[in-house]
């Protein structure tokens, strides 16, 4: 008798990471091929009014093992390095009122929600929060005078995990199209076969009077 048919074991369609959207819109990539995101390139006292908008965001998020230290050390950040922040903070507010030739004010309310909202994303929680205790660690015992020298190099750690998940994002969409392309193939488009013209004259002839 012939062998029995192999049974083909379908995998399942691969899903977004972090139980992210289908619908997720993915940043640009730079020309070192990462994700470029409202962190990418931010220096100077910016680079340290982020990195503070994005620590406040884990100290109030954040409830895993990191939970106690990172309340902790967010709060000692806020008490020791105070004059920094409101130092910083109204540098940042004068620069974007120098780009939107006003005070500088409403910028800084939309780009403090464009940041809360960004460092909020539930699919980079997991590694965000971590990332998040350990930098909070080190900018809590550092001493003032070197906070804006040494943020660019946090903002861009706190960064990762959201680029990290953008990675995943992207190869998720890479493997759903080739799954889809091996399992659930299109159905082939079915030409709609052209109306035939019935053969020989349609329409009815007149004859002019006087022509009988």
């Amino acid at each position: 008798p012939p062998p029995p048919p192999v049974a083909v074991v379908i995998p399942p369609r691969p899903m977004p990471p972090g139980n992210a959207a289908v619908t997720q819109i993915l940043p640009g990539r730079g020309i070192d091929g990462r994700f470029v995101t409202a962190n990418s390139g931010v220096t100077g006292d910016r680079a340290f009014w982020q990195l503070k908008i994005g620590l406040n965001v884990a100290a109030i998020g954040c409830r895993g093992l990191e939970e106690t230290t990172l309340i902790s050390a967010y709060n000692n950040i806020i008490k020791t390095h105070g004059k920094v922040i409101k130092s910083t903070e109204k540098s940042v507010i004068s620069q974007l009122g120098k780009e939107n030739k006003n005070n500088g004010i409403a910028p800084r309310d939309r780009l403090s929600t464009q940041l809360f909202n960004y460092f909020a994303q539930p699919p980079a929680q997991r590694g965000f929060c971590a990332r998040a205790n350990e930098i909070a660690q080190v900018v809590s015992s550092t001493p003032t005078a070197q906070l804006v020298e040494q943020a660019p190099a946090h903002l861009a750690r706190l960064d990762e995990p959201f680029n990290e998940f953008y990675q995943a994002y992207a190869q998720y969409q890479v493997d759903a199209v080739a799954w889809d392309a091996k399992y659930a193939p299109r159905p082939a488009i079915m030409n709609t076969p052209a109306p035939v013209s019935p053969v020989g004259p349609t329409a009815s002839v007149t004859v002019p009077p006087g022509n009988h």
